[in-house]
């Protein structure tokens, strides 16, 4: 038993220095204060509703960069949408964001000084409701819990992947040599995908914070697949989702229980110190993380343990 509670509170310290490789390395898109002149096609992903686009549209006319095109996909293939596109950047967007001053400017300057071939945002989030706000800091909680972000630009394994659909930024150039996109869907392939099929293309990719220059207004509608993206952060492993359950969950738990206040100390701190940490960098209130965490541990093993439970019943119906 007390291999294990040992075992629980180095994967504890792990994370926490992980998060504070995040706060320390703050990777949030900043402010350059650089202009461009590069057009840059705007592609709106499949709109969820005229409401949406509307507020989309009127965000980016708000915006200071006049060099633009604006793209709505309607039924069209990514490949057409790429085809249709004159600009020497795309930009994807969901039509949920919002876009404030300065994003576009930004982008193109981090891409032309990393030489990036995709530059992935995450977007802040406006939760709405009392689920939403148990459940959707739970996608910013596990990536900079698990990943530090700057070494997805700075290495070039395929594991440090990660990114948000909502924001996709291509150098239009070298997105047209990738063969995975040439003859792709109506949907872009999960933004962790994204960044893992650019590295093994031998080009650059990179992860930032949107530093409240893209928001997305949230309202949990569907749970089902909100548990298959918090399942990318395990690499879609069921295993290792389950092993994370095991360490973060039934691991404090068990030291809860072993009665010794001394062992309380030290998990108690972390976790508390990684949600200011966290809630600092996604613009979110630290305070109502703090509170909330008892709240979104359960939700997230509800969530992750139904999704784990459902592939394995799936996986029994296609054998028989």
């Amino acid at each position: 038993m007390i291999e294990f509670v040992y075992a629980v509170l180095v994967f504890l310290v792990l994370r926490f220095c992980v998060t504070l490789f995040n706060f320390l390395s703050n990777p949030k898109l900043g402010y350059y204060g650089k202009h461009f002149a590069a057009k840059v096609s705007v592609i709106i992903m499949a709109p969820n509703t005229p409401a949406d686009l509307k507020k989309l549209l009127a965000s980016i006319d708000t915006q200071e960069y006049s060099h633009l095109e604006i793209i709505v996909q309607r039924h069209e293939s990514v490949t057409e949408l790429m085809k249709k596109a004159t600009g020497e950047y795309f930009l994807f967007l969901s039509s949920a964001t919002t876009l404030h001053h300065g994003l576009i400017n930004n982008l193109i300057y981090r891409t032309k000084v990393f030489n990036l071939a995709v530059l992935s945002l995450v977007p802040t989030y406006r939760l709405t409701g009392f689920l939403s706000k148990c459940v959707y800091p739970l996608s910013d909680f596990l990536l900079l819990n698990l990943l530090p972000l700057r070494l997805i630009r700075l290495s070039s394994l395929p594991a440090f992947a990660a990114g948000s659909n909502d924001c996709l930024f291509f150098d239009a150039a070298m997105a047209r040599q990738f063969n995975w996109l040439k003859n792709i869907g109506t949907k872009l392939p999960a933004a962790t995908e994204v960044v893992k099929m650019v590295k093994q293309q031998q080009s650059n990719a990179e992860v930032l914070i949107g530093n409240k220059m893209i928001c997305i207004d949230v309202e949990l509608k569907n749970l089902d697949s909100f548990s298959e993206r918090l399942m990318m952060n395990f690499s879609n492993s069921g295993l290792v989702a389950l092993i994370y359950l095991v360490l973060v969950l039934i691991g404090p738990v068990v030291v809860l229980f072993s009665f010794n206040p001394a062992l309380l100390i030290l998990p108690v701190g972390l976790i508390f110190l990684s949600r200011m940490m966290i809630a600092f960098l996604t613009a979110q209130n630290p305070i109502m993380s703090a509170l909330l965490h008892p709240l979104q541990m359960l939700c997230m093993f509800v969530l992750l343990l139904r999704t784990v439970g459902r592939r394995i019943l799936r996986s029994f119906k296609l054998k028989k």
